[in-house]
């Protein structure tokens, strides 16, 4: 990333920050960026801050560390619930090793959960507010804490505008794109039927992303407008691995079949799983395993002929190991997840 390409760049030492701004001229050298140019109303140019040069390098080639990331948006109403902050919380946890950035918008809610479990988990962050990245501008100021946090550990901030510009009710709907255009796919935590989250998902699929949502109950007001979002095609979020698929990540201790039983490293891997399920669950998923997929009838018979295993037994041992991501039930046949 050479100098002559930035319009201005500038690091602060009183506040051991770094800023720039990239002109729409230069987006397609970037990686993070070129899909902006792909949308309609393309921003003309975009202000950074990092903590320093390398830091946002590292983000704009979505290489960190010598690796390639997955960017998922996280959306969500600012009053979130009780059940939307868990489920988040216990989604995030479980994505705690795999190389995702995540976006969002530094609102209250679910954004402020969003990057705070981010930073938790050791993921990488980028926070897109609805206004200049100057102190005294942003917004939430009450979410200023989070801000530095941010920054501190080694994450960064985008906005179209100027540092000093001060947040417009217009603004936030406007960022929603940049946040759709970046990413690689958007979760829904929770959105009512008017909320501004609901402009994210409907921009996510116009422009071609895979927009997740996780379900809640049909009564839960903050929900309603979600939970729609899946009768008009979005995926419905359920666990981790959820989302692996929606970006096109393959778990790699999960991938059962690419074992090479030649490797004394993947056979360690293969009797580590064996040796965690219970009698039932071995023996399904070494028939699986031995097969590569079978019919669930097929598979059920089987069982109860060559183990007497009844029809109960053997469901709740499927239903066990489908919970725990071995394998996944698709149009009647039981197959493993790669």
């Amino acid at each position: 990333m050479s100098k002559d390409i930035y319009e201005e760049e500038n690091f602060n030492q009183e506040q051991n920050e770094y800023s720039l701004e990239i002109s729409k001229e230069d987006f397609h050298k970037y990686k993070l960026l070129s899909p902006l140019l792909e949308i309609h109303d393309t921003p003309k140019k975009l202000f950074f801050k990092s903590k320093n040069k390398q830091i946002l390098e590292s983000f704009l080639s979505k290489n960190i560390n010598g690796k390639d990331f997955k960017v998922l948006t996280i959306v969500g109403s600012r009053r979130n619930s009780h059940y939307g902050k868990d489920a988040l919380e216990y989604l995030m946890r479980d994505l705690k090793k795999e190389n995702i950035i995540i976006v969002s918008g530094l609102a209250l809610g679910t954004d402020s959960l969003a990057h705070t479990n981010a930073i938790k988990n050791n993921l990488p962050t980028i926070s897109i507010p609805g206004s200049g990245l100057g102190e005294r501008v942003l917004y939430p100021a009450s979410n200023l804490s989070l801000a530095r946090e941010i920054i501190d550990t080694n994450n960064i901030f985008i906005s179209e505008y100027s540092p000093d510009k001060k947040s417009q009710l217009y603004f936030f709907p406007a960022r929603n794109r940049i946040m759709a255009a970046i990413s690689d796919a958007v979760l829904i935590v929770e959105a009512g039927e008017k909320s501004g989250t609901l402009i994210t998902a409907r921009l996510a699929m116009e422009y071609g992303k895979n927009v997740g949502v996780l379900p809640n109950s049909i009564f839960a007001e903050v929900s309603r407008g979600s939970n729609r979002l899946m009768q008009e095609g979005a995926i419905t979020v359920l666990s981790s691995q959820d989302i692996l698929e929606m970006l096109s990540i393959s778990k790699d201790e999960q991938g059962l079949l690419e074992l090479d039983f030649n490797n004394k490293k993947h056979t360690d891997r293969l009797k580590e799983v064996l040796d965690s399920l219970n009698h039932n669950e071995r023996r399904i998923l070494e028939k699986v395993l031995q097969n590569g997929s079978l019919e669930k009838d097929i598979l059920l018979k089987d069982l109860e002929e060559e183990y007497g295993l009844s029809y109960t037994d053997s469901l709740v041992a499927l239903m066990s190991l489908e919970i725990n991501g071995f394998i996944k039930e698709e149009m009647g046949e039981i197959r493993l997840v790669r």
